[in-house]
């Protein structure tokens, strides 16, 4: 076979993969949470800038390649839904990443509780490895690997392994862009039939507005298609005073089906020394409002 044709088959086959899989329903679609308080205040903007630290971990590795110091490591709490007696659940995580000499590596692992049904609590387990080369400076490749387990009943768990692919470019010091694939991953076994998880593809742009001693501002957009047929649009952007606060907002704009809805976030962070506090908060939606996510890390 010759090499235009094995290029014809294999994109024939991913044409058919996600032909298939639209419009189907998604299995494990907690892997979509964004835990990070930065980028959720971003309404999920974010996956060109190079400022995410070790939650690069659960997704968009290639953010390493250009990581900032040589260590960074943190916890987090997200309380999802909080007005809501049916829905709201508690997520807590951890993890920790290293860079040094163009190679990047992170680890993060996730536990969330849902409410208590009778004796059996629903809960969502996540451990994902991030890895990344940074070639010349330039561009940087990134790929995270995760494993996911969900117990829906006490008799019914569902689990799969899926992967994503990331290139982020540095066009100039204050501009960069990114592009890839996620959650592509094994299809789940249901009680009854197979379900796919929630693959998508996306990019995306930071631009940093004005970056002087005392003064930052970053300037976000990114787009994502689902491969069940949906898509989003999400702007965000981040000021930064004296490398010590930070005020931060963003709108996602998302298809009627969507599995991460239409939503505002908002956040603030604080960071003295190599101590950094951050929170986010989402609104404006009726499915995932009243969301706060909380974030401690140490880097250096």
């Amino acid at each position: 076979m010759t090499m235009k044709n094995r290029i014809t088959t294999a994109v024939a086959l991913v044409l058919t993969v996600i032909s298939l899989d639209l419009n189907a329903q998604n299995a494990l679609p907690f892997t979509r949470i964004d835990r990070n308080p930065r980028t959720s205040a971003f309404a999920g903007a974010g996956m060109a800038s190079t400022h995410n630290g070790w939650y690069s971990a659960f997704g968009n590795a290639a953010q390493l390649g250009f990581g900032q110091g040589m260590v960074d490591a943190g916890a987090g709490l997200q309380l999802w839904e909080m007005s809501s007696e049916v829905d709201k659940t508690t997520n807590i995580h951890a993890g920790a990443a290293y860079y040094k000499n163009h190679f990047g590596i992170a680890l993060g692992g996730a536990y969330q509780m849902g409410v208590m049904q009778g004796t059996f609590t629903p809960s969502d387990r996540l451990l994902s490895i991030g890895l990344a080369y940074n070639v010349a400076d330039v561009i940087s490749i990134g790929v995270n690997a995760r494993y996911a387990a969900q117990a829906l009943t006490q008799d019914h768990t569902l689990s799969g392994f899926s992967a994503d692919v990331t290139l982020l470019g540095r066009i100039s010091p204050r501009f960069t862009v990114a592009a890839g694939v996620g959650n592509i991953g094994n299809r789940v076994m249901g009680s009854t039939q197979y379900y796919s998880q929630p693959a998508f593809a996306h990019a995306g742009l930071s631009w940093m507005a004005m970056s002087s001693s005392a003064h930052r501002i970053e300037l976000l957009l990114d787009a994502e298609y689902n491969f069940d047929g949906t898509f989003a649009v999400a702007i965000g952007s981040e000021y930064t005073y004296n490398h010590l606060f930070y005020v931060r907002t963003g709108y996602r704009l998302a298809s009627e089906k969507a599995l991460i809805p239409s939503h505002l976030g908002v956040g603030l962070g604080v960071k003295y020394e190599f101590l950094r506090v951050e929170a986010g908060y989402l609104a404006a939606s009726p499915v995932l409002g009243n969301t706060l996510n909380l974030g401690v890390g140490v880097s250096f």
